[in-house]
């Protein structure tokens, strides 16, 4: 590679980001961390702002000046068209340098490698992407939080507010969620939490975050919160069964997220699904994160990807976060 000197790699979430800086060998050069680049969200300004204010962090870290850029970007279930891209070459990034792809095609880059395969992402949203084995991308789900959202921490807390109103409205049994509700949004009745969702500066995100304790209770067996994962989770499992009909080399089905990363029943409700509809389905970890995924789809773009590279990679991100 002779045009740039860095490759930087960048997983950008709805809540939260995370940029991975790395030699043209692989080496990992550097690693930074920045809020959410869903632009739908928070518009495309401040998207912009927090990319470059990354990718500066890290070129100062590493003393580079030509660094190549692909973002995983939650707000696209495709790669970036011209006019997409153009809002974001705006300000310090060039056109060239500059590659926008789904945060799902960068996470399923660092489960398959190029290879055929399927990444079901369950965090703040949820999204599915299946590569087949003519390379092509094929998606399901991200939907948004607005339209639909199975699985995601955003409808997994909407759910659960919905068990507090419940047991507030006489309908619905008691749970631990109320409480944790109450507390969560600095209230001290049910009917208070109206005013904090329907405010102007309520973000999507600021309800996903409730999520963390549905999983949590889940866990600790409150009825209320397994039946929200009991509810949700097949739903996302069974657009995952519908999408490996498309092909039928896709068999490797990687989990990713803070959901599926937090909770065994959310892991379990979707596999048992899963499997119960693809009994062919083969249940994978990711070998790479997502900020890895997205350095590897550069490293194959520029012809960079060898096995040396990604023994490279693998091994000093490690120490990079040790």
């Amino acid at each position: 590679m002779k045009k740039y000197d860095l490759l930087i790699g960048i997983d950008g979430g709805g809540t939260h980001s995370t940029a991975a800086a790395a030699w043209p060998d692989g080496r990992i050069a550097g690693i930074a961390f920045g809020g959410g680049l869903n632009y739908h969200n928070i518009g495309v300004e401040t998207v912009r702002l927090r990319l470059e204010e990354m990718v500066r962090e890290l070129c100062e870290k590493t003393g580079a000046s030509s660094p190549l850029v692909c973002v995983g970007m939650s707000a696209l279930d495709a790669p970036a068209d011209e006019k997409t891209l153009a809002m974001f070459t705006t300000g310090v990034f060039a056109r060239e340098q500059l590659d926008l792809q789904s945060d799902a095609y960068v996470a399923l880059m660092g489960f398959t490698r190029g290879q055929p395969g399927m990444i079901v992402i369950c965090g703040t949203g949820s999204m599915l992407l299946l590569l087949d084995e003519h390379g092509v991308q094929h998606v399901s789900g991200g939907w948004g939080y607005l339209l639909a959202d199975a699985g995601s921490g955003y409808t997994l807390a909407r759910e659960a507010l919905l068990g507090v109103i419940d047991e507030h409205e006489g309908l619905g049994e008691k749970t631990a969620l109320t409480p944790l509700a109450l507390a969560y949004f600095g209230v001290s009745s049910a009917r208070q939490i109206i005013d904090k969702i329907y405010a102007p500066d309520f973000t999507p995100d600021r309800l996903a975050g409730f999520a963390q304790y549905v999983l949590q209770e889940a866990e600790a067996c409150d009825p209320v919160a397994v039946n929200v994962l009991r509810c949700t989770m097949p739903k996302l499992a069974a657009q995952a069964a519908q999408l490996m009909k498309i092909s039928s080399q896709a068999n490797q089905v990687g989990l990713y997220g803070g959901v599926f990363m937090h909770s065994g029943i959310a892991r379990t409700c979707f596999t048992d699904t899963l499997l119960t509809l693809a009994p062919q389905a083969k249940i994978c970890t990711l070998d790479y994160p997502p900020e890895l995924g997205a350095i590897i789809h550069l490293m194959q773009k520029e012809g960079l990807l060898t096995d040396h590279a990604l023994a490279a990679l693998k091994d000093t991100y490690k120490e990079a976060n040790s």
